[in-house]
């Protein structure tokens, strides 16, 4: 499993880890209140499943299992929890005790059995990666998945290799790819789109962080055929 120890991660990750973990109560106040989109595409993907109840799901960022987590474990069988923020995965342990694996650390080095789970998600996770990896950990997260099964997540809009800047106080980084590069990298890894759409959160209050910012909300499927 993944390892959150702040010593061997590069430096960007470090800071991402250690942003979350000090604004781990900050953060989330805003998950509880913010982003509608997110929770209507966490229901789109269990709309999907002709067994929801049944199912196991992983969410990659869980952050402390608010909206999503506490969500999915009064709905699925069963719950991988990943966040690189030990103080965010302690929380979202308290929150969410039940039906749920919590494996902490670099979502780029978890070890998952191929062709598993039913879904991934990840909100507001992946596009800290940076995006040289993000290829990969689509690949990975489609070797995990059974056939058929969903990626439901979002990624940034904006062609930028590094963006740093302030997120709830503390120093934060981010890595994306344009919408329509990240809709490519997706289908190179084998999904089919089932939807995607970029969304942008002016109708936020002018304080939101993510107000006026534009995000890609994906819906795919793991492609069954050539």
């Amino acid at each position: 499993m993944a390892t959150s120890d702040s010593s061997t991660l590069p430096s960007h990750k470090r800071l991402v880890q250690e942003g979350y973990d000090k604004m781990a109560a900050e953060y989330t106040a805003w998950a509880l209140t913010g982003s509608h989109t997110r929770m209507q595409y966490v229901a789109k993907a269990l709309e999907q499943l002709p067994r929801a109840a049944q199912s196991t799901i992983l969410e990659v960022g869980c952050g402390a299992g608010a909206p999503v987590l506490e969500h999915l474990v009064r709905k699925v069988s069963h719950v991988f929890a990943n966040d690189i923020s030990s103080t965010q995965l302690n929380l979202a342990r308290e929150r969410c005790p039940g039906k749920t694996t919590f494996l902490s650390g670099d979502m780029a080095t978890l070890e998952i059995a191929p062709g598993t789970l039913d879904v991934v998600m990840g909100f507001y996770s992946i596009l800290h990666l940076p995006r040289d990896e993000q290829p990969a950990m689509i690949g990975l997260i489609h070797g995990w998945l059974k056939e058929g099964g969903l990626l439901v997540m979002n990624l940034g809009t904006e062609d930028q290799e590094e963006l740093r800047g302030k997120f709830f106080g503390q120093e934060m980084y981010w890595s994306t790819f344009s919408a329509e590069k990240s809709k490519q990298m997706i289908r190179d890894a084998g999904f089919e789109l089932l939807e995607a759409e970029v969304k942008t959160g002016e109708d936020l209050d002018a304080s939101d962080p993510d107000h006026g910012i534009s995000f890609l909300w994906i819906l795919a499927k793991k492609s069954t055929g050539p």
